[in-house]
């Protein structure tokens, strides 16, 4: 009897097992971050350009939301948005529409940075434009980056680019995620853009209009070296503006995609956000 029992039990087990492994991989699948939709928001050629959006999960309907606008890393050449899902997906749960924006990247090894700061407005104007439909707050659009992903944020946040007899929209706030900010000689990055280094470095348009920043870099970051960010921020005070750096010892360059890092950077930028967006 005994073992008729165990047989039936083993057989229930060969049965059940991968049913519930299915079910186990399906759930974990559902809570991947993933877009409520994606909106094209710029046409390149034949290519459809698109903001994937993560939709505030709550607040009242009636009030039109924060918005966050992020472009991911990759030297202008590679990634995408699928970088920033976890961010969004952690804003969005905190009231806070997210967009993690695709953009125009380089080929054959050759960035095409000029036309990612184009591709970097029209997102951002066209969230000024669609704001009601969007159920946004235009006038409370952060914008935000990680290394070549927060230079775009930070040329947003400078104004950029530059058009003879137009004043661009800023942003409310910028977030920076150990940004590219300087492109002028000696520094990083400055031979990708040697002939027009001026048009696309954000350190070098600061204004009395450059919006409240939070940079969030690591001590040991060789490519976005702290001196750079301090050196940023000073010039943003200088100006009249608010910067904050958030120091994070012993970490290097995009330590925020770090598990234990992205939930610090996380609470970080909300309290931030929270004191400067009204």
């Amino acid at each position: 009897m005994a073992k008729e029992y165990w047989y039936f039990v083993s057989g229930m087990l060969v049965v059940l097992l991968p049913i519930l492994l299915l079910v186990a991989v399906k759930k974990l699948h559902l809570l991947e971050a993933r877009p409520d939709r994606k909106i094209v928001y710029t046409v390149n050629g034949n290519e459809k350009v698109t903001l994937h959006a993560f939709m505030a999960k709550h607040g009242t309907s009636a009030t039109p939301t924060t918005a966050m606008l992020l472009f991911h890393g990759g030297g202008w050449l590679y990634g995408g948005p699928e970088a920033f899902y976890p961010q969004c997906q952690y804003f969005a749960a905190q009231g806070i529409t997210c967009f993690s924006a695709q953009y125009r990247l380089g080929a054959n090894n050759q960035p095409d940075i000029r036309g990612a700061v184009a591709d970097a407005r029209a997102a951002l104007d066209y969230l000024i434009a669609h704001a009601t439909e969007l159920h946004i707050d235009a006038d409370r659009i952060v914008v935000g980056g990680g290394s070549s992903g927060g230079q775009l944020a930070a040329a947003l946040g400078s104004g950029l680019p530059m058009a003879p007899g137009v004043a661009a929209r800023r942003p409310a706030a910028q977030i920076l995620y150990n940004p590219i900010l300087d492109l002028s000689p000696s520094h990083p990055n400055h031979h990708l853009v040697m002939d027009f280094w001026q048009e696309v470095s954000p350190f070098h348009h600061i204004d009395s209009a450059t919006p409240p920043a939070l940079i969030l870099v690591g001590s040991e970051d060789l490519e976005v070296p702290v001196q750079t960010v301090q050196a940023y921020c000073a010039a943003m005070q200088t100006a009249g503006g608010y910067c904050e750096v958030a120091l994070y010892q012993g970490q290097g360059h995009g330590f925020f995609n770090n598990p234990e890092y992205l939930v610090k950077t996380n609470q970080r930028i909300l309290d931030f956000l929270r004191a400067s967006i009204r």
